[in-house]
């Protein structure tokens, strides 16, 4: 990943995080006694990142000073564009990141595999090269037969369709095309248009926490990148 910057997204509220987003951002809830946005940091450094664009917004006070004390020996800066679009944030940010760049949210941890994320990009050639992870129902499946008999029962399945979990490589091209005011799928839909975007399936471990149940069940699935 040399010569990539990351840009990672740290600027909403958190609505179904409170009461504890009512006093601190998302990205500072604590998983394994740290902040989310540490051990993210402390991931993409350890797959080689060494520049780090904080694009804040809602208490952005907060995300500032956790950067300063936790991240003093990184290249990086906070960009604050308060209540704005996630491709605002990203127009803002754009200036500090001449090169490549890694698109991720604060609020999501996975244990992706960067340098395979690079040459999938590279190999590919695109603008851009989105990560995927295979969607799970939230549900218990019943499947029956014709006589409504059941048949089988499946517990939370993963289901035959894939979401978007960001760590989203962009060459430059890819970071020139964003237009203020325009939101994040549109932003992808005209890369998709244009047969420039492409997509890295993780098959790995990863969860976004949205709310106190994620936030158990990172402690509990992502221990290894925990421990970095």
């Amino acid at each position: 990943m040399k010569g990539v910057t990351a840009i990672l997204l740290c600027g909403g509220k958190g609505e179904r995080l409170k009461p504890f987003t009512e006093q601190f951002p998302k990205p500072l809830v604590p998983v394994h006694g740290k902040p989310l946005l540490l051990h993210l940091v402390n991931y993409l450094a350890a797959g080689g990142i060494s520049r780090f664009v904080f694009c804040v917004g809602y208490k952005a006070e907060l995300v500032q000073s956790f950067v300063r004390q936790s991240c003093a020996g990184l290249d990086h800066v906070c960009v604050d564009s308060g209540d704005v679009s996630m491709t605002d944030r990203l127009l803002d940010a754009r200036a500090h990141a001449p090169g490549p760049t890694l698109v991720c949210y604060g609020d999501t941890l996975a244990n992706v595999n960067l340098a395979e994320l690079r040459q999938v990009h590279d190999r590919n050639g695109g603008l851009a090269t989105v990560t995927i992870y295979p969607m799970r129902s939230p549900f218990g499946l019943v499947e029956f037969d014709g006589g409504q008999r059941v048949t089988r029962f499946s517990e939370k399945p993963m289901l035959p369709y894939w979401i978007n979990i960001g760590f989203l490589l962009c060459a430059r091209g890819a970071m020139d095309r964003l237009r203020r005011g325009v939101d994040m799928p549109e932003f992808l839909e005209g890369l998709r248009a244009e047969n420039q975007l492409f997509v890295h399936p993780h098959r790995g471990t990863h969860v976004t926490i949205n709310t106190e149940k994620d936030r158990a069940v990172a402690e509990t699935e992502l221990i290894e990148m925990l421990t970095l």
